[in-house]
């Protein structure tokens, strides 16, 4: 039976293990799960990823290289499905393996538009990293990272892509052309009965604070608590008054149940519900999740929040750019008060918009309407890459 690694830098998580199809994947490979995280992040492990652990039968913890010599031992021609960052370690990795004659999967399935920098935004960038010399050294590493990454690259590479977007600019000619992972789940409750006497709002959080992310790629968290959440449970508690919409809050996967902010508890809200919850909704609030998806396929009203720390952050001009592809009212925050909310500008939904978007960053038009790894398997069964 052919066999397939899934190599991942961070932990797997139960969320994990479905998004990338083991138990389908399973019904004709030998899949294993490869967790590196012990070793390329052995600093932060215990803080972030410890809870997040599913330990299936699959899986494999490796916390050095030995471990990894050791492994790769026991493979021969392996598939193997990257999900790992750009360093001395990973591209080591990436080289032994391409020895073994593997060949490599890359997805590209949960994206989002991002807006193209302007010189302002290019000279302010260029600024800050320049009076950061920690920053400067840190740019160069990752750049020179890439780029061995790139050298490691071969022409057989296979790429899952799940929109129109970067199709154009992948010069791999194997591609498959799929869906998001986010599609994946809304295949599977499309066709349950919707509760249309459900009057609420769903807020999609995104961890904006406190994101294990932003500790690992040494990013600036583009809030701060003190800040967002007493603004975000103003704006929130306005809106339900104003509208006549209960908010309910699906809470990012990485959040821990035992840390909810406080000012966020006045609301109900759940994890892991997220799709259920803007399938029954009235309307959408988020910032930039990739989670807006499920608004764009149930044709759900969407308005984007912003915030004054939000623009002047890094994440600022993602979340205007994003409220301009899907022609969605834009509400900073901290300045509601002032703006009003128009309730009829807020239940609109452009339908043109929305398709565009569906066909660029959600689902490639007329790709099957399968799980994306069912895909997967019968693209790899019939045809020689």
């Amino acid at each position: 039976m052919k066999e397939i690694i899934i190599f991942s830098h961070v932990p797997f998580s139960k969320r994990d293990h479905h998004r990338f199809g083991v138990d389908i994947l399973k019904r004709n490979f030998s899949v294993k799960v490869i967790d590196c995280s012990a070793w390329i992040y052995k600093d932060h492990r215990k803080e972030f990823f410890s809870q997040y652990i599913f330990r299936s039968k699959e899986y494999i913890s490796i916390s050095c290289k030995e471990d990894f010599l050791e492994l790769i031992s026991k493979f021969n021609s392996p598939i193997v499905i990257d999900r790992l960052t750009y360093n001395n370690e990973t591209n080591w990795m990436r080289k032994l393996l391409r020895k073994k004659n593997s060949l490599f999967v890359y997805s590209y399935l949960n994206m989002i538009p991002l807006p193209k920098k302007n010189n302002k935004q290019t000279t302010l960038q260029l600024f800050k990293i320049i009076i950061n010399p920690r920053k400067i050294i840190s740019k160069f590493i990752d750049t020179l990272q890439k780029k061995k990454c790139n050298l490691i690259t071969s022409n057989s590479n296979i790429c899952i892509i799940g929109g129109l977007a970067l199709s154009k600019k992948l010069k791999n000619k194997n591609v498959i052309n799929a869906h998001s992972m986010d599609y994946d789940v809304y295949l599977n409750i499309k066709d349950k009965p919707k509760n249309n006497s459900s009057n609420y709002a769903v807020f999609l959080d995104e961890d904006m604070v406190n994101h294990a992310d932003y500790a690992l790629l040494d990013v600036k968290p583009p809030a701060t608590e003190k800040h967002y959440y007493s603004a975000l449970s103003k704006f929130l508690k306005k809106f339900e008054s104003q509208t006549g919409f209960k908010v309910k809050i699906a809470l990012h996967p990485s959040y821990d149940i035992k840390n909810i902010p406080n000012l966020l508890k006045d609301f109900e809200y759940a994890i892991g519900k997220t799709a259920e919850l803007v399938m029954n909704s009235s309307i959408t609030l988020a910032h930039q999740s990739t989670s807006l998806s499920y608004a764009i396929l149930f044709k759900k009203p969407i308005t984007i929040l912003t915030s004054n720390e939000l623009i002047k952050s890094w994440l600022g001009p993602r979340i205007e750019n994003l409220s301009q592809i899907l022609n969605s009212q834009l509400i900073n925050i901290d300045n509601f008060f002032h703006q009003g909310l128009d309730i009829q500008n807020l239940l609109k939904v452009n339908e043109k918009k929305y398709k565009n978007y569906l066909d660029q960053y959600i689902k490639v038009p007329n790709s099957p309407d399968l799980p994306i790894w069912e895909i997967f398997t019968k693209q790899i069964q019939n045809k020689q890459f």
